[in-house]
């Protein structure tokens, strides 16, 4: 969350000086002295040709004057604390204000250093002591009653009370709307934040959306989508994202390749694969080891062999390990191009796992190799394929079988050849 910042009402305390200042019940502020009015107008002054360590000798000398009258005492440390806000020395600024609070003050004063107040220990990230004087404004305030609710509300968000933030919002925020006006864009995001931490998934949508009618940015709709993922309404998650691609809102990998695992998730690996290959194209997904994976995988269960070979060449040559060779090969294998099916197999077994150690789950490999050779009728490397697949303990048997096949295989082709020479 940002940091509030601290609104400062230049002149605030001239206007009090001058009588200006008056409660809900126009009390009129009681006069100053004839020597408080004047060094607080020169204060006022210097303050304004930028002379602010002028400004505090003035009103430090008229700290202990012993004529002040209660008024003249709390304006004076008043003043004192919005020049220190000034030179922005806040620790100094909320001892002055809080001075304040021991004379007896008019409501008018009252409630203008309960705001001030507030707003500094805000500034200061201290939370729990804005908290009452916030409140209190809260309770007095007129025409700025809006502001004081959503600094209310940005320091129970600090202090973890969500609701009571959100409470606060969404009085503000329906106080807009039924006057056609656009609420904040802060206003809405802190609601939502607030939501967020509640888990009140719903009432986070209701938030997003009302910031999508009056804010339509790309971060919203794919935060739309997200929440919607959360009550796991896929379909409208779905939707949202496809509307974010049409209208070209995806501008990160993390998003495409959400996107992406959504839709193999769904059943739906062409589109996954697109989604990748779109945002490769845009320069947003890199083309490494693991995205090159996932893309081959979506063509792979799509059965669009042909297409899965780019992406699954590239992976292979970025990595040590044989596994990508061994999803190669087996593409190669899928559309009968056997050659190239077993060169991919034999390197995938010769790189092992690219540390030394031989592929785990080699078995299907060798049977995959042995084969892809039966078919190029390279019939004795076959054998020696089937054999090592044969040294499987729990399903040589399978091997066996092609073993004796194979051989079967190698004998009628003697024969016919042997026939034919006779």
């Amino acid at each position: 969350m940002k940091r509030p910042a601290l609104t400062l009402i230049p002149g605030l305390f001239m206007m009090l000086l001058l009588g200006a200042g008056q409660t809900l019940r126009a009390e009129a502020a009681p006069s100053l002295t004839a020597l408080v009015y004047k060094k607080l107008t020169e204060a006022q002054q210097a303050l304004q040709q930028e002379q602010p360590d002028s400004a505090v000798r003035i009103l430090q000398q008229l700290q202990n004057n012993p004529d002040n009258t209660p008024y003249d005492n709390a304006m004076v440390w008043h003043t004192l604390g919005y020049v220190y806000s000034r030179q922005n020395q806040l620790s100094q600024a909320v001892k002055a204000f809080e001075q304040v609070f021991e004379f007896d003050i008019p409501a008018g004063l009252r409630r203008s250093n309960h705001r001030i107040l507030g707003q500094t220990y805000l500034s200061l990230d201290r939370y729990r002591e804005a908290l009452p004087h916030l409140q209190a404004w809260l309770n007095s305030a007129g025409d700025d009653q809006q502001q004081a609710r959503v600094l209310l509300a940005r320091c129970y968000y600090a202090l973890e009370r969500y609701q009571a933030a959100a409470d606060q919002l969404q009085t503000v925020i329906e106080q807009h709307r039924r006057q056609g006006q656009a609420p904040k864009e802060s206003w809405l995001n802190l609601l939502q934040a607030a939501r967020a931490h509640m888990d009140d998934i719903r009432g986070r949508i209701d938030t997003i959306k009302l910031l999508l009618a009056w804010f339509p940015k790309p971060e919203y709709w794919l935060a739309l989508a997200s929440a919607y993922a959360q009550l796991n309404q896929m379909n409208n998650y779905l939707a949202i994202l496809a509307l974010a691609e049409r209208k070209e809102l995806l501008t990160t990998a993390t998003q495409y390749l959400s996107l992406a695992s959504v839709y193999l998730d769904q059943g739906a690996p062409q589109k996954a694969a697109q989604m990748v290959e779109e945002g490769m194209a845009r320069g947003l997904v890199a083309p490494k080891e693991r995205n090159l994976r996932f893309l081959a995988g979506a063509y792979t269960l799509a059965r669009e062999y042909q297409q899965a070979l780019a992406p699954l060449r590239q992976a292979a040559a970025l990595t040590s390990s044989g596994e990508v060779d061994v999803l190669l090969g087996n593409a190669l294998f899928q559309l009968a191009r056997w050659e190239e099916a077993s060169t991919a197999l034999a390197r995938a077994l010769e790189k092992g796992q690219g540390d030394g150690k031989p592929l785990a789950r080699a078995f299907n490999v060798w049977l995959m190799l042995g084969q892809s050779l039966l078919n190029l009728k390279q019939y004795e490397a076959a054998i020696a394929a089937f054999q090592q697949a044969a040294s499987d303990e729990e399903r040589g048997e399978q091997a066996q079988q092609w073993l004796q096949y194979v051989r079967y295989e190698q004998e009628r082709q003697r024969e016919l050849q042997q026939g034919g020479a006779s």
